[in-house]
């Protein structure tokens, strides 16, 4: 879910987690740790060359 939100928004922005704790219920450090990991792999996503895996 978090890595959904990082796409669909394009980028990381502050209140993030708590958003998505207030939509999906759970605690606004749960989705913190959940949005960093996504971070990892959207920009990982985003720094690969069109046409390869990430």
């Amino acid at each position: 879910m978090a890595l959904g939100a990082l796409r669909r928004t394009g980028a990381h922005r502050r209140g993030l987690a708590a958003e998505l704790a207030r939509a999906h219920g759970g605690v606004d450090r749960s989705w913190q740790r959940a949005v960093n990991e996504a971070r990892v792999v959207y920009e990982r996503e985003q720094s690969a060359e069109p046409g390869t895996s990430p």
